[in-house]
């Protein structure tokens, strides 16, 4: 059951805005091979993901994504930006959707870091005339010095999630997904990168962020949205889903 707090300011907000996000009936089931002793041989069960959601997200909104892990948070996300096909149900959006998972948007390791920026960034649709910029803003963000011009094979797993995590949140993207990867680097970069990272939030239009940081959720977002076993057992102001959700994994319940 959807649980919905009665908030005139919400309903004011909304009523002015267009839809961004439009999900009607969603449903992803996968096939699952298993085992037992009465099937030792195996067979192929259904498993269903994410099942008959309905959601609607506007223009301007940040939205956090709470749940459990295998709750269906990353299955959604990426139905969303379009990698994954729903068994059942549509989607409709509006603008450029950028989905932030990991931080490798397609490095190719016998290129450069500047090479790779450039090569990328025009496959982004990043204009001649602002590439200079970009690749500047990256650069100074990564702070790897000389490296920037040495073959993206060498770097270590920390340069590239610099490099990487540093390209991401330069793109400008009307509708910014994001399942939360801030783990490369040492201290100071990730303090750096949650800087940059809620800088990258507040340019794009919609946000939509999976995370485990309650902390950054009522910081950043307005509205949650709390999945159970791919069903919506909340969608209301943030801090009632955060309330709602800490007392579902501390009780075991839903």
């Amino acid at each position: 059951m959807v649980l919905e707090s009665e908030i005139e300011q919400e309903s004011l907000t909304t009523s002015n805005k267009k839809e961004a996000i439009i999900i009607s009936e969603l449903n992803v089931d996968y096939h699952m091979f298993s085992r037992s002793r009465k099937k030792p041989f195996g067979e192929f069960v259904n498993f269903s993901a994410l099942k008959n959601l309905n959601i609607e997200i506007f223009e301007g909104e940040i939205v956090a994504l709470l749940g459990r892990n295998g709750a269906g948070k990353s299955t959604l996300l990426k139905c969303i930006a379009g990698l994954l096909r729903p068994s059942r149900g549509e989607i409709v959006s509006h603008g450029r959707i950028i989905l932030l998972s990991g931080a490798d948007p397609g490095f190719i390791p016998q290129l450069t870091g500047r090479q790779n920026v450039i090569e990328l960034a025009l496959a982004y649709g990043i204009t001649k005339s602002e590439l200079s910029d970009f690749i500047k803003s990256i650069e100074d963000f990564a702070d790897i010095g000389e490296a920037f011009d040495r073959k993206f094979s060498g770097y270590s797993t920390g340069m590239r999630g610099k490099v990487g995590f540093g390209f991401i949140t330069a793109l400008n993207p009307d509708i910014l997904l994001m399942d939360e990867t801030l783990g490369v680097g040492d201290r100071e970069f990730r303090k750096k990168a949650t800087i940059r990272l809620k800088e990258f939030m507040s340019r794009s239009g919609t946000v939509i962020i999976s995370t485990h940081s309650l902390g950054l959720a009522r910081e950043m977002c307005s509205r949650g949205i709390v999945l159970d076993k791919g069903e919506i057992v909340i969608d209301s102001t943030a801090e009632d889903s955060i309330s709602h959700y800490i007392d579902m994994t501390q009780n075991g319940g839903k």
